[in-house]
């Protein structure tokens, strides 16, 4: 394969082509993502089969770099949108991602699309870009090692939940997690609608029969109430923290500290990273630092070429 670098000043329009899903070599997409050092689950095609509307794919050459595109139509205008719990898209490549080449893919969906509204990923670093939050942790080092680096909260926190006789276990019920969290979230989430519920479960479906969905729980350990419980996800370098749910009774009990610090010491020792998959609200920011995790932000894009009496253009 050409060094990406052999063709970095020489990246015109006709070395990235856009093609549509259904002409997509699915082989060779996934493979680069795959292979990817920023690859990301939701870059794969049956990901975005699934969660995505409608999706195309902005393509270097032969598969060299690749960019999901995510896209629907509303008013006669193809518009660029981030489907729901899809956290980043962006350009994926197995070698290093420049300023250039991120500057010609953007290019690529200016002249294709009149509006957008897209996380690109951790590995596209553009400085005149708002970031997204988000933070990881590895869990390579052993529990006890990682445990040293939580602070101080956090620490008296377990403390009073392994105090209330939690049991954590395993569950294959990925569809009761999303009914709760639906249940739970759902008014703070107006821009998530059933159909995208259904989409996720079915993303669960694909994953849970390749060994790749995993669901925990926490529960009072004499009695069957279900305090909190999670949906992580895992390919071959991270495992998401994609759907995670409290409730009430969980709340009091400290029961999602509980959780998470379980999953964290069921994987650690392990070649992974815990995407804990970020926030932009503060408290949960924060309770994620709390384990700690590092900083690893993504940016934003936004553009919008509509003419003037569609400038409030709204994605749904």
């Amino acid at each position: 394969m050409q060094n990406l670098y052999q063709i970095m000043n020489s990246v015109s329009e006709k070395n990235i082509s856009l093609l549509s899903a259904e002409k997509i070599d699915l082989e060779k997409w996934d493979r680069c993502i795959r292979l990817s050092p920023n690859g990301l689950i939701y870059g794969h095609s049956f990901y975005l089969s699934r969660m995505a509307r409608n999706w195309a794919g902005l393509i270097l050459n032969d598969y060299e770099a690749v960019m999901p595109l995510s896209w629907n139509r509303k008013y006669g205008f193809s518009y660029l949108y981030q489907p729901p719990f899809t956290a980043q898209l962006g350009i994926f490549s197995r070698d290093i991602i420049d300023k250039h080449l991120t500057d010609a893919f953007i290019h690529q969906c200016k002249k294709n699309f009149s509006f957008c509204e897209m996380h690109l990923n951790h590995g596209n670093c553009v400085a005149t870009l708002p970031e997204q939050a988000n933070y990881v942790l590895n869990l390579q080092p052993g529990y006890e090692q990682i445990r040293k680096g939580y602070r101080k909260d956090l620490i008296q926190n377990l403390k009073y939940a392994e105090q209330q006789v939690l049991h954590y276990g395993a569950s294959s019920d990925y569809r009761e997690v999303i009914t709760l969290f639906k249940k739970i979230y759902g008014k703070r989430l107006a821009h998530v609608g059933p159909p995208d519920y259904q989409r996720f479960s079915g993303v669960c479906s694909d994953l849970f029969e390749k060994e790749m969905g995993i669901v925990r729980t926490v529960k009072d350990n004499n009695l069957p109430e279900l305090l909190a419980a999670g949906i992580f996800l895992r390919d071959e370098k991270r495992i998401y923290n994609i759907m995670n749910v409290t409730l009430a009774a969980g709340r009091e009990r400290m029961a999602n500290h509980f959780l998470l610090d379980r999953m964290i010491k069921e994987f650690s020792g392990q070649q992974l990273v815990l995407d804990f998959e970020g926030s932009q609200i503060a408290g949960i920011a924060e309770f994620y630092r709390q384990f700690g995790s590092t900083p690893e932000p993504y940016p934003f894009l936004r553009f919008s070429q509509l003419p003037v009496p569609f400038r409030y253009f709204k994605k749904r």
